[in-house]
């Protein structure tokens, strides 16, 4: 799941609250669930558990982020948002994998599950999540990390609504197997929502081209203007998540060598990645129309 961390103790402070809220309510659910014997809290405790894990991430970069880069990390602690996004992402899935094991086990073995005090914790677990979606919805439209985490929370929420459902239907009819249904489609909506954060934390990772924008676009962009021959070595990653970056070798033409003007050309440069592709991290290398390549460097 792109965003850039707020940097402020205020935002910290809100992250905070929603992680302590959502961590005591992780407890909880898996608590209840062993006890009541339901796969549908246990389900809904995998995704209570993505919460925590992303609320936890969002603190620490948040912290990182203030650092400024050393010698030894000269793009600062950016990618460490990507690296946590896949490990939390890889676990998810690890816990999906188990709950349809131990779904498909109920299937065949039904088991009792006590429905009222599967109800209670479902219905705490669903105001643990709607009260840390309100701690974070007022802020959410001024911070990117905000929002994405308000909307996890929000979409975490339908879980339990899922699980109260099945509680329910258990607690009036007795149709114990709602329980094992309602566990597969809590973990439905969640690889669904986690399978493209794990795949753009591992195109960012092998430092991919960003998904918004288009190599091509930007090479012919390039190579259009006026001052510039030819181009040579593109690269386009992220950094970070709405960090995007670029280097690349222009070819200038033989006017603007000779003119001496090539300062102007690069600034040009610069400036039309910016404006036209929001690309503000910019390594650009400047040669003359008769600088040899690598191939002809002894």
């Amino acid at each position: 799941m792109s965003r850039q961390y707020s940097h402020s103790s205020s935002n910290r402070k809100y992250l905070w609250w929603a992680f302590w809220i959502n961590f005591v309510f992780l407890i909880v659910e898996v608590i209840g669930g062993i006890y009541t014997g339901s796969l549908a809290l246990l389900s809904d405790a995998g995704h209570m558990l993505t919460d925590v894990g992303a609320l936890g991430l969002a603190i620490i970069v948040s912290r990182l982020a203030d650092r400024p880069p050393d010698e030894r990390r000269t793009y600062g602690y950016l990618k460490t948002e990507i690296l946590g996004a896949f490990i939390n992402g890889a676990t998810l899935v690890a816990i999906c994998g188990f709950i349809i094991w131990e779904a498909f086990q109920r299937i065949q073995h039904p088991q009792p599950i006590l429905a009222i005090p599967m109800l209670i914790v479902a219905i705490l677990g669903l105001f643990a999540n709607l009260i840390s979606a309100q701690i974070l919805r007022r802020n959410k439209s001024n911070d990117i990390n905000l929002k994405a985490a308000y909307l996890h929370l929000i979409f975490d929420a339908l879980g339990s609504v899922g699980a109260i459902f099945s509680g329910l239907v258990i607690w009036l009819w007795g149709l114990y197997w709602i329980d094992t249904i309602a566990s597969l489609i809590i973990v439905i909506l969640i690889l669904a929502g986690t399978w493209k954060m794990i795949l753009d934390s591992v195109r960012m990772l092998i430092d991919s081209v960003p998904e918004h924008l288009n190599y091509q676009q930007i090479l012919d962009a390039l190579k259009n203007l006026d001052h510039v021959m030819d181009v040579h070595d593109l690269h386009i990653w992220s950094i970070g998540q709405n960090e995007p970056a670029l280097s690349a070798h222009l070819i200038l033409t033989e006017n603007c060598t000779d003119a001496n003007h090539w300062d102007q050309c690069l600034k040009f440069t610069r400036e039309m990645l910016a404006e036209k592709f929001q690309i503000k991290h910019t390594t650009l290398q400047v040669e003359p129309h008769d600088f040899p390549d690598d191939k002809t460097c002894p």
